[in-house]
């Protein structure tokens, strides 16, 4: 079952996610003749490369992150890069319209950037990027390390808001389930 829903995945990236995974593809050439490191995830394939400024970005199954983030940072950067590949097998061609583009503008106008710092909104304040959480949190099935992702991931909120205060359909307190 495994192979299947890799043959899918790669099937449903290279025909209706095909524009973005061509240009993921040619920016994969350009930094793997600069001698960046690659490593899969999940299906998809990341690029370390040497950016100035540089958190990551997706395209398709190719997602690039900077090589200088580390730790928990590049945990949680694996998988918001993630979410957006999910986002490429979602909506297809109309993504470069709908997530990539709002994103390169909230994420590199340096007047949002400025009010983004100045009235401490989060990044992940914006539709495209929270969503992008959630995607990429439900595939890979992993959990959020940083305070800035648990706590203001979703929409600027926290990813698992009243976890404790949730009720089960008699109104009775739902137990924690152990893992």
């Amino acid at each position: 079952m495994r192979i299947i829903r890799k043959i899918l995945f790669y099937f449903w990236q290279f025909t209706y996610g095909l524009i973005q995974n061509i240009i993921g593809l040619g920016m994969l050439a350009f930094y793997k003749a600069k001698g960046s490191e690659s490593e899969w995830y999940h299906n998809a394939l990341i690029t370390y490369i040497e950016r100035k400024n540089f958190g990551g970005v997706s395209l398709g199954m190719f997602i690039f992150i900077n090589k200088n983030t580390t730790g928990d940072a590049r945990h949680d950067t694996r998988i918001h890069e993630y979410g957006h590949t999910v986002q490429t097998m979602i909506l297809g061609p109309v993504w470069l319209f709908v997530i990539a583009l709002p994103s390169m503008i909230w994420c590199g106008l340096p007047a949002l950037c400025r009010m983004r710092r100045e009235k401490n909104i989060s990044y992940y304040w914006l539709y495209c990027e929270g969503w992008s959480n959630l995607c990429g949190l439900y595939a890979t099935k992993e959990k959020f390390l940083t305070k800035e992702c648990l706590e203001r991931g979703r929409y600027g909120k926290p990813i698992n808001p009243n976890h404790n205060k949730r009720k089960d359909i008699k109104g009775r307190k739902r137990k924690n389930r152990k893992k």
